[in-house]
């Protein structure tokens, strides 16, 4: 980096090399009980640097998921609900069998790593159902109270497949999960369920 490049791409490259270091060391680590000072080696940057932008190596592991999620598992718009649908089932059963994924579905022991995972499927969930918004919008079916719920009952039966069973989710499981949703879903024009 110049001197004259400006002081936010500097930090944004930082903010980069940060995130991927985590998410490298989780990988590597096959755990979520990672130390700051192996991030700070591996990113290049000093560890005052981590906790000036993270309270916690929890908080830092949290950032470093969502933010691979985003870029990694994009809600997907195809135009039609059964077709955003059957991406998202095939997205998460590919996050669930990488590494990372992995290592985030099995990381127990109470306190902040259970928090971890709340808050990265709470946010995942609520992002997905926008899903069924757009459905809703496009007249595909009727309007959903809870349009997470639904996502979390798609997805439940390929996590407990892959990560509870250690088993393989295979494409007619999926097929048949979205089946599933798409048949309870309320009509267009029908009642709010």
């Amino acid at each position: 980096m110049t001197a004259t490049q400006p002081s936010h791409r500097r930090g944004q490259a930082v903010d980069a090399a940060i995130i991927g270091a985590t998410l490298a060391v989780v990988a590597e680590q096959g755990t979520f009980q990672i130390r700051i000072d192996d991030v700070a080696e591996r990113a290049g940057v000093n560890k005052t640097t981590i906790y000036r932008r993270y309270d916690s190596a929890q908080e830092l592991v949290l950032a470093a998921i969502l933010d691979n999620a985003a870029a990694e598992i994009p809600m997907p718009d195809t135009g039609t609900l059964r077709g955003d649908l059957d991406a998202l089932v095939r997205m998460v059963r590919a996050a669930l069998t990488d590494p990372l994924g992995r290592a985030l579905m099995q990381a127990s022991g109470g306190g902040p790593l259970d928090e971890l995972r709340r808050r990265y499927w709470a946010e995942r969930f609520e992002l997905a159902s926008d899903l069924i918004s757009r459905a809703v919008e496009r007249g595909e079916c009727g309007p959903v109270d809870d349009a997470a719920a639904r996502i979390e009952a798609l997805v439940a039966p390929i996590h407990f497949r892959i990560i509870q069973l250690a088993g393989v989710a295979e494409d007619p499981l999926l097929a048949a999960t979205v089946d599933r949703m798409l048949a309870e879903l309320p009509p267009a024009g029908g009642p709010k369920t």
